[in-house]
This record gives C-alpha cells, structure tokens and sequence, in this order.
C-alpha cells in the first residue's frame, strides 16, 4: 500500500466522520423543521466521508498495480505548496475585491497552474462561467448577497 495515498486517505476518512458527528450534534431549530439546519452538514460529512472512504479502498488497489511515480520527489511538495499559497491569497483578496472578482482570478490562475499555460484560454472560460454561474445562483435564486 502506497502509504502517502493511505495516510491522506485515513486523514480525510477521519475529517469527515469527526465533522459528521458534529454536524449531527448541531442544536435543532425551534421553529419549522427542527432539523433544517442539520441536513446540509450531516450530508457534507458523510460525502467527505465516503469520498475518504473511496480514496481508501484506490490506495489498496493502487498497491496492487505498482505503478512508478513520474515525477520527481520535490516537485509534488512545490506544487502543494503554490496550491496553498493560491488559496490564501484568495482568501486575503476576498473581502477587498469581492466575490466575481477575486473567485474570477483565483479559479483563473488555479487551473492555469493545473492545465499548464498553453490552456489559458479553456482555463479563464471555465473560470468565468462557474463564477457568474454560483454568483447568479446565489444572488438571484437564493437571495443571499454575495461580498
């Protein structure tokens, strides 16, 4: 067993049954149904759960294919590193430029970084449609004023 897949694999398998629990935890509300506000949490950890779960039962059968890895040893903690600092910096930049703007050039520079930079063009379009799409979701169908 491929023991980095099988440790992020536990980790994340861990995250989502101690978030299950305290989701499931989560005081009722009092008024209409008293679980409203339990569903979309409980339902958050038991997907990140069997998404855990799953990535658990692929190291067991990664083990068995004995694949070479194809990149080099430091390259994967660069590339985790430039990820991390991709999403503070989105989060630094989200209350001073808001929404559309910052979740625009967060998600562009992302897949950028992902796809490489000869797709900047697929990588800004997807960018830009999943960012008017959540924001139209949000502002128009759902009500809540987005920052």
């Amino acid at each position: 067993m491929k023991t980095k897949d099988s440790y992020l694999a536990i980790a994340v398998l861990a995250f989502g049954l101690i978030y299950t629990m305290g989701a499931w935890r989560l005081p009722r509300a009092p008024v209409g149904n008293p679980f409203g506000p339990v569903y979309f949490p409980l339902g958050l950890g038991l997907l990140v759960s069997l998404i855990g779960l799953l990535m658990l039962i692929q190291s067991f059968k990664s083990d068995q294919e004995e694949h070479k890895p194809t990149s080099k040893r430091g390259g994967y903690a660069v590339r985790v590193l430039i990820a991390v600092s991709l999403c503070v910096g989105y989060a630094l930049m989200f209350n001073r430029l808001g929404f559309v703007i910052s979740t625009f050039v967060f998600l562009s520079v992302f897949l950028m970084f992902l796809n490489g930079l000869k797709k900047w063009l697929l990588s800004a379009s997807v960018a830009f449609l999943y960012t008017i799409g959540v924001w139209y979701l949000f502002e128009k169908i759902f009500l809540i004023n987005l920052p």
